[in-house]
């Protein structure tokens, strides 16, 4: 591999980087002039006795790696339920989280056939797990040194935090 292409994979992993910290960094804060529309932002009706204003989400910076294989042929009710299998061994780390981001990392083939695998195991996670995954921002890439049919889930969860009082 040559530098130069060394260098673009450096550059769009530091690019990717510092998306995931401004995406953490960008929570909604009381002082906001319009909070971000959905379950972002849920004001308590007074002060806790915590001392919280508000509870206040964003992206965690520490994701979940799980690698899984599924037939890249498969059709869509059969990838679903591998995906749904392949993630069923992961519940106790899912179990009451909602993914904020997932990256998914596909290989089958030429570059494009793997995004599109990507994508096809994102929307499958979203209907077999939609409480989980139903609102996550994702992103397909294509893994070039898996062997085809190999997945890799890169999941940041929404964490909750206390904003200050003002």
């Amino acid at each position: 591999m040559s530098l130069i292409a060394l260098a673009g994979w450096l550059f769009a992993d530091l690019l990717l980087g510092m998306t995931i910290i401004m995406l953490g960094a960008q929570a909604a804060s009381p002082a906001s002039p319009k909070p971000t529309p959905g379950p972002a932002i849920s004001p308590s009706a007074s002060p806790s006795s915590s001392g919280c204003a508000a509870r206040v989400a964003g992206v965690g910076s520490k994701a979940l790696k799980i690698s899984f294989r599924v037939n890249p042929s498969a059709s869509g009710r059969e990838l679903v339920t591998q995906v749904k299998t392949a993630l069923r061994a992961h519940k106790r780390r899912l179990a009451g989280r909602h993914a904020g981001m997932v990256l998914t990392f596909g290989a089958n083939g030429a570059t494009g056939d793997g995004v599109q695998l990507a994508g096809r195991v994102n929307e499958a996670a979203r209907r077999a797990y939609p409480g989980i995954f139903r609102s996550a921002a994702t992103r397909n890439f294509h893994d070039l040194a898996a062997p085809g049919g190999s997945i890799s889930m890169e999941i940041y969860f929404v964490t909750e935090g206390c904003a200050d009082k003002r």
